[in-house]
């Protein structure tokens, strides 16, 4: 007898030229053909389908008639038993073998108790136990499929004790055994990355609900798919004929397909980023399969496992890479938040005569702040993004060779270009520099993200003008390529771009100056906006920073635009810390330790209320610093954050004269005198001269 069609499913040998031919007509389509000629051959490959399909189902209907012709071939005409007893032989069989997979799956229960307790760190030993886990969750369907090997050599084989198996039910066994197998193992390929019971080797980012959710659906998706198939198979070696099988099979197609498209569209609104390329990619590839599912079982001997098996196996690595980038995206992350988590240290000076001694406490509370946090998040996405587009034209080039797409003659070869060629390679650039212009903003947010936030940062003074030049500059390139992609000369461009520079160079030196000066202050961080600096005549608070000039505005109102040429020594008043000094003048017979022992407590109490502890770095002193006519004169200074000493003197002050009003200490008069000094007479040489005055506390 011949062999089954389905039944070849296996046997390469057995693809007809028909076969050849309708798929190539699948695979290739109609590219090259005039629109006749393609009228032409849909027209014949319609015929061709419609008389596949009513062939399928008269054989179909025939179907029913072959029960006893089966029967007879299964128990070699009554030999074995009756049809009852050799498939129940057949089921104990089963049964037994899955017993014995059970087993196995018991004995494991530790280790996969083991893997859910497990600490990923690092992608490698993320994968690792991964590929662990995948292994302990195949052992059972593994040890079902030698089970059953054995269990049929001792039954039913030449030697078998129950009784030697017909060919035909050899080969019902077999297709069995392997497409249980088979169904049982893609399940488990299938529902590695919603492990539920493995939460920290689980793939897709789910929680324990929705894993189980997506396990059960995926579960009936695989059943609905098998157990047609397997009955598909039975009846083929049962010689049932075609028509049944295949009508079997496309009505089981159908419906996964429904439930394929159903299952995408209840998780879509949970898809974000990269899963929502895949989700579009896997609806296409529903309808693209179904179609050539379908047509494959109605014209070819075989039908395309191929394209299917190759097409789910890039439809399930995609998640599983994209969760891979994932995890190591987040380990630097990690990395660089450690990198980050630095104390900045700020030396201050000591008592009098001592060395620069470092705070005690840091500037900055250690840890990351919600800007470092937020700016390490944005490069590690576009990270994502960029690794998720590398793989999407991997798989998609992968997808068109399995389909047979001609993406080499769609495009042209490299010197030959054609039109949608050149187009895709000018797409291709620009997303190039696209990705190369969000990680250098990206990454240029991480790289100022150390440093203290806030309006007075050195991220918002550099970052928005380095930023300019990063998009003017990578803008440029990419436009520059792409016109040479789509085959423009851009040598004149360049050579115009050249002379253009050279012109500035010589025309323009004081704009040189400035531009080099500016982008020197600006890199060794002389000033931020929001800092009190002063720089030759002009002074004042950094308002705003442009190419060319810094504008400074007076604590008086005016506003000074200064070139950074023009800028010369700068003294930058709002750096790390200022130490405010002021006088207080108290009569002579005043006590000079009662004085500082009580500003020192004054200091020490405002250092215990916490709207005043953070705001000063050193605790308030005091010192008798002269003695002259009528009064004692003592230095109090305190060091404070700049522009704080203000509101520190104000305290200062007020709790200083309370404290001297309760120990009934007064203040001096005390008075600024003018006096004017006149020389002899004999020492006066020009009498233009003017008369010194001299100012002296007296």
């Amino acid at each position: 007898m011949a062999k089954p069609a389905l039944a070849q499913a296996a046997d390469p040998t057995a693809v007809t030229d028909h076969a050849v031919a309708a798929h190539g007509a699948i695979g290739h389509g109609f590219g090259g053909q005039p629109f006749g000629g393609m009228m032409i051959h849909l027209g014949k490959s319609a015929n061709e389908l419609w008389a596949a399909v009513k062939a399928m189902l008269s054989d179909a209907a025939h179907a029913p008639s072959l029960t006893h012709q089966a029967a007879s071939l299964l128990t070699n005409d009554g030999e074995l038993g009756s049809v009852t007893w050799v498939l129940t032989c057949f089921a104990a069989t089963v049964l037994l073998a899955l017993a014995g997979a059970a087993l196995v799956h018991r004995l494991l229960a530790h280790e996969r108790r083991r893997l859910a307790q497990v600490k990923v760190d690092r992608a490698s030993r993320g994968i690792l136990l991964g590929f662990e886990g995948l292994l302990v969750d195949l052992l059972p369907p593994a040890t079902y499929l030698l089970g059953c090997g054995v269990l049929y050599n001792l039954c039913f084989s030449a030697s078998g004790f129950v009784f030697v198996g017909t060919d035909v039910f050899q080969g019902f066994a077999d297709a069995f055994f392997q497409s249980s197998t088979i169904g049982w193992a893609a399940y488990v390929i299938l529902a590695q990355p919603f492990a539920a019971e493995r939460p920290n080797l689980r793939l897709v980012p789910l929680n324990d609900d929705e894993a189980r959710r997506a396990r059960r659906v995926l579960a009936r998706i695989i059943a609905t798919a098998m157990l047609p198939w397997i009955v598909a198979q039975g009846l083929f070696y049962l010689w049932f004929g075609d028509g049944l099988p295949h009508l079997i099979i496309i009505t089981a197609s159908l419906v996964v397909g429904f439930m394929c498209l159903r299952a995408l569209y209840s998780m879509r609104p949970f898809l974000h980023g990269f899963a929502r390329y895949w989700h579009s990619l896997a609806v296409l590839s529903v309808f693209g399969l179904g179609a050539t599912w379908i047509l494959g079982v109605l014209l070819l001997p075989t039908p395309p496992f191929d394209r299917v098996l190759g097409t789910l196996i890039v439809l399930g690595a995609m998640p599983a890479f994209d969760s891979m980038v994932a995890l190591a995206l987040r380990q630097l992350k990690a990395r660089l938040l450690r990198r980050h988590r630095v104390e900045r240290l700020i030396f201050v000076p000591g008592d009098e005569g001592e060395p620069l001694q470092p705070l005690a406490q840091p500037t900055e509370v250690p840890g990351v702040s919600a800007d470092q946090d937020q700016a390490i998040d944005a490069f590690t996405q576009v990270l994502h993004y960029a690794a998720s587009w590398v793989f999407l034209l991997a798989a998609g080039a992968f997808l068109a060779r399995l389909w047979s797409l001609d993406l080499i003659g769609l495009l042209g070869a490299h010197d030959a270009r054609t039109f949608v060629g050149v187009l895709f390679d000018a797409g291709v650039t620009l997303l190039i520099g696209w990705y190369v212009w969000r990680l250098f903003e990206t990454g240029l947010a991480v790289a100022l993200s150390r440093e203290a936030s806030g309006p007075g940062s050195r991220a918002s003074t550099v970052q928005p003008l380095l930023r300019s030049i990063g998009m003017v500059v990578i803008a440029a390139v990419a436009l520059m390529w792409s016109l040479s992609v789509l085959g423009l000369n851009i040598a004149p461009l360049l050579a115009s771009a050249g002379v253009v520079g050279i012109a500035i160079g010589f025309g323009a030196q004081t704009l040189v100056k400035d531009l080099f000066s500016g982008a020197f202050f600006l890199i060794e961080d002389v000033f931020r906006i929001g800092d009190y600096i002063e720089a030759g005549t002009a002074k004042g608070t950094v308002e705003k920073i442009t190419f060319r000039t810094v504008a400074l505005r007076h604590q008086n109102g005016p506003l000074h635009f200064v070139p950074y040429g023009s800028l010369g020594s700068v003294r930058n008043n709002s750096r790390d810390w200022v130490i405010d000094k002021f006088e207080i003048p108290l009569p002579t017979n005043v006590d000079s330790e009662t004085v500082r022992r009580i500003v020192k407590r004054i200091g020490l109490e405002m250092l215990e209320q916490d709207e005043f502890a953070s705001l000063i770095m050193a605790p308030l002193k005091a010192k008798l610093y002269r003695i002259q006519p009528g009064a004692k004169i003592f230095r109090c200074k305190v060091q404070t954050p700049p522009g704080k000493q203000f509101e520190i003197r104000t305290e200062a002050y007020r709790r200083i004269e309370q404290a001297f009003a309760e120990a009934n200490i007064p203040f001096a008069n005390y008075v600024l005198s003018s006096v004017a000094v006149h020389p002899p007479a004999e020492q006066i040489t020009d009498p233009l001269q003017p008369v010194k005055e001299v100012r002296a506390a007296e």
